[in-house]
């Protein structure tokens, strides 16, 4: 990494990720943790590697929905495969934005194959759709935690995450429904990128489907991993309702995401640690619970890692040909 900034971040956040987990490795008894790490049922861990490749297709389902009014009409078995890259790159390279860099790119080259656009207006509506894809996952990941904590409001979870939560997915609601209207504020004769983004953001008003649908698509994706918690609660003899799923797989997910660590690690275990204990599951058994399910994403993402060594591969077999 030449950019001095960008390295001091990313080992920040590696020393915030390995300091939480120092630390809450330290306050736990060892041999319950690793002995209910252990005994998890090879069976249900199985059922849940296969959730989560499940969830991630029709996640690629969603980004090839949201491309499509953008002008990209690549098939989802080639959208599919870029996601998974992109779902390696996100896990395993420095930072949480390689993953989405790498989508950008390779849906940008798609559409510079079609020769319609120069490559930073091919870069920028490659740019809108993985954007696009993000909101509209993190939009329904929020309100689904906001429904659950409103209609399941038995469990005991504190007024201040509960408030923080409704907070949060208004805010996301008033910001989704303004920015058609900010749309209107970028100028059509300004620089011709402004310009081309005005077009990008507005194509969604005239695929107007394409969101709907991509609502749906995300909430099928939550229901799937918050039922994905059910089934690793199983896998660890663990009674972890699904009506508290619906809780803690939205607020976990969220608080993973706040950018202060590698790759949620450390905050994932802090959150299912805080919300599990108010179900009566112990510190061990949550942690455990957390690294467990973080070994499952991880070996689905290197899926990724082969798809993208053999991308590699045929481009580089496509240009010896050419040259």
């Amino acid at each position: 990494m030449k950019n001095p900034k960008a390295t001091l971040i990313f080992f920040a956040k590696i020393l915030v990720s390995a300091g939480l987990l120092a630390f809450f490795l330290s306050r736990i008894d060892l041999g319950q943790f690793w002995g209910t790490l252990l005994a998890a049922d090879v069976g249900y861990v199985s059922v849940a590697l296969v959730g989560y490749l499940v969830c991630q297709v029709i996640s690629a389902l969603r980004w090839t929905v949201l491309s499509r009014p953008l002008g990209f009409t690549m098939g989802l078995s080639g959208m599919t495969a870029y996601y998974f890259i992109g779902m390696f790159f996100n896990l395993f390279a420095p930072g949480t934005v390689g993953g989405d860099l790498s989508k950008i790119y390779y849906l940008t080259r798609e559409g510079q194959k079609a020769g319609e656009d120069s490559w930073s207006a091919a870069t920028l509506r490659a740019t809108v759709s993985v954007v696009a894809d993000r909101a509209v996952g993190m939009l329904v990941l929020v309100w689904l935690g906001a429904i659950g904590l409103f209609l399941f409001s038995n469990y005991a979870i504190p007024a201040t995450v509960r408030l923080v939560t409704f907070a949060l997915a208004a805010g996301l609601l008033v910001g989704g429904l303004c920015l058609p209207l900010a749309t209107r504020f970028l100028p059509n004769d300004s620089h011709p990128l402004i310009a081309k983004l005005r077009l990008a953001l507005e194509s969604y008003g005239t695929g107007f489907r394409a969101i709907p649908l991509a609502l749906l698509l995300s909430l099928i994706v939550h229901l799937i991993q918050a039922w994905m918690h059910v089934v690793m609660g199983k896998a660890l003899n663990l009674d972890i309702p699904f009506t508290f799923c619906l809780i803690l797989y939205p607020l976990v997910g969220t608080f993973a995401a706040i950018p202060v660590s590698f790759n949620g690690i450390g905050l994932r275990e802090s959150g299912y640690l805080f919300l599990l204990s108010a179900i009566g599951i112990s510190s061990e058994k949550a942690i455990a619970f957390g690294l467990l399910l973080f070994v499952i994403v991880a070996l689905d993402s290197s899926l990724g890692g082969l798809l993208f060594l053999l991308k590699r591969k045929e481009n580089a077999a496509i240009e010896s040909v050419d040259a």
